[in-house]
């Protein structure tokens, strides 16, 4: 996980009150390193004039 997004994620927790637990990091960097591969991906598609319809699916689709 890159050192900015782990600072970030961590001054949230400690916001909320929260601690990670050892492994936690590991688990979040997991799930954040596979929307940001998603989101890559969204931002390199040239739609041209085309109409967005957005579709959310949260399912884990894991590596």
């Amino acid at each position: 996980m890159e050192k900015i997004i782990e600072q970030s994620l961590m001054a949230q927790l400690a916001r909320e009150g929260l601690e990670p637990r050892p492994g936690d990091l590991e688990e979040f960097a997991k799930i954040i390193e596979l929307y940001l591969d998603n989101l890559k991906t969204l931002h390199s598609v040239n739609l041209g004039a085309e109409e967005l319809a957005p579709v959310f699916r949260p399912e884990w689709t894991g590596k």
